[in-house]
């Protein structure tokens, strides 16, 4: 006597069987796609002569990169972050990866991997996926969030911005900055956090070339309205720096505070490039019919905010420059007698400025030397 399978139990079967063939599929399909990246990221190295990167071996049975994350987590708690990322490369060398909830990040401080990061390998690293949820709410078309074309085109903007420094800084107004930075400095030698002092300094220039007028972040009668600015700007770059570390516990923490600060900062510059544009076209009497408003408005924002949140790396810089100099009066004195040579006791030309080669070594070392004791991942 033989039995029928109920119609429920075929149902079942057909369901399992479909749901196992989906499974297996899916599998191959990310073998597939994973050995295609193997076999892109061996041609790479082949072209570039790049070395094999080593994988940290401490959470090599870490398949999801989940005890990796509670230790980036720890760290950063315990604000000692830079202190074990530095003793992981003294360990595994000037660049590595590791597993960090599920997605492969490459650590580097090496100064040609940094470099050639910086300069043009935004086309060839789709790095968006890691940069653009930091950036995107504070700009959301800048080059921080873009890659490929994108990137280069934004790129060639700024460039086109940058291109002719002596036409675009104006060196008596860099003089009233520094004068104001100067002021910012305690008599006597006494202790001062010289870190803030560069960081408005160098908020101070840029804004004043990016958006035609200073924040006066130096200045002791500043306006509300710019308190305000600058007071968001470091609520903003502080989240950015921490969503960075955190990776995708970030979804974990309250964004509410930081949304309110990227309105009103991007507020405040699109206010000044409204008025930089209705400028610009006035006195363009060429302008073409087809001149989008709303869209030049939008590139002017975002170009100028990126050109604000990248201040940190000239403040840094100088702020560390500075406290390297502290420690050693014999670079002082022999700094101080280069430029007094070229340049005497009156404000310096362009042309003075680029002969000030002891000036130009001393910034490259100490260039150099940050670059090699700070973390910088991509």
């Amino acid at each position: 006597m033989t039995t029928q399978p109920s119609p429920g139990a075929t149902i079942q079967g057909s369901l399992l069987g479909a749901i196992l063939l989906a499974f297996v599929g899916i599998q191959i399909v990310l073998l597939t796609w994973g050995l295609y990246q193997i076999r892109q990221l061996r041609a790479l190295e082949r072209l570039y002569g790049c070395k094999k990167l080593c994988d940290e071996s401490d959470f090599r049975y870490d398949i999801f990169g989940i005890v990796k994350a509670i230790k980036l987590a720890s760290h950063f708690r315990r604000r000692t972050s830079l202190l074990y990322t530095n003793s992981l490369f003294q360990r595994y060398g000037e660049t590595y990866a590791s597993n960090v909830l599920g997605r492969r990040l490459i650590f580097t401080c090496s100064a040609e991997n940094i470099k050639h990061m910086l300069s043009i390998a935004f086309v060839d690293f789709d790095s968006s996926p890691l940069r653009k949820p930091l950036f995107e709410s504070i700009t959301p078309h800048g080059i921080f969030t873009l890659d490929g074309a994108d990137w280069k085109r934004s790129r060639g903007q700024m460039r086109n911005r940058l291109s002719n420094l002596r036409n675009v800084v104006d060196l008596d107004i860099c003089e009233q900055h520094f004068q104001a930075f100067v002021q910012r400095i305690p008599p006597n030698g006494q202790v001062f956090d010289v870190q803030r002092c560069t960081s408005a300094l160098a908020l101070d220039m840029q804004t004043r070339f990016s958006l035609g007028e200073s924040v006066d972040a130096l200045g002791f009668t500043q306006s509300e309205e710019k308190k305000q600015f600058v007071e968001d700007i470091e609520v903003v770059k502080e989240r950015i720096v921490r969503d960075g570390f955190r990776g995708p516990l970030r979804h974990l923490m309250p964004k509410r505070a930081f949304n309110q600060a990227c309105w009103r900062a991007r507020k405040y510059i699109m206010k000044q490039a409204r008025r930089e544009v209705e400028t610009k076209k006035r006195k363009d009497e060429r302008a073409s019919t087809d001149f989008n408003k709303s869209e030049e408005i939008s590139l002017f924002t975002d170009q100028a905010m990126s050109i604000v949140l990248a201040n940190d790396s000239m403040s840094t810089t100088l702020s560390g420059l500075l406290y390297c100099l502290s420690k050693d009066e014999r670079i002082v004195k022999k700094l101080r007698k280069s430029i007094f040579d070229a340049i005497g006791l009156t404000p310096p030309t362009w042309n003075q400025l680029g002969m000030l080669h002891y000036v130009r070594w001393v910034l490259q070392e100490g260039e150099e030397s940050l670059i090699n004791n700070l973390a910088s991942m991509h």
